[in-house]
């Protein structure tokens, strides 16, 4: 007698609280607060030279750091081919002859994806980025003879 007396006090409690519902019908806003802008910066091999050269080839490294954010992956592309594509913060990729058509100077693009810290359901997702864009001349015209 106690436990039914228990329990049917226990379910009336229950079922005087006030819940929570959600209704599809609603339409439901947030205003996204953003945090900080990330801050970037890109330190390269290249940065001190004046139309670096090729020759036989030419290493290019890289370093990001990125404060307020993260890096979602890095491309460089040299006469729209794609020569390098990485996730990393630091790195190094190759520049050889055969990837210009040009015969003296090309450009190298280097594009750094990284998030925007806006808190939108995209930022948050992954699927919002901020492009920082860096370019260099490259010299293709000494190609060294085989």
């Amino acid at each position: 007698m106690r436990k039914t007396t228990l329990v049917k006090v226990t379910l009336t409690a229950l079922s005087l609280l006030s819940g929570c519902f959600y209704s599809d019908s609603e339409i439901y806003k947030v205003v996204p607060v953003a945090d900080d802008p990330p801050e970037i910066s890109v330190v390269t091999n290249l940065d001190t030279l004046y139309n670096p050269s090729v020759n036989d080839s030419l290493e290019v490294i890289y370093e990001v750091s990125i404060e307020n954010g993260d890096l979602y992956f890095v491309d460089a592309v040299v006469a729209d081919q794609t020569i390098h594509f990485s996730d990393t913060t630091h790195g190094s990729f190759w520049i050889y002859p055969d990837q210009s058509d040009e015969t003296e100077l090309d450009t190298l693009y280097m594009d750094f994806y990284h998030s925007t810290n806006s808190n939108s359901l995209a930022d948050i997702a992954g699927y919002e980025a901020l492009i920082t864009n860096l370019k260099y001349a490259i010299d293709f015209s000494q190609e060294v003879s085989k």
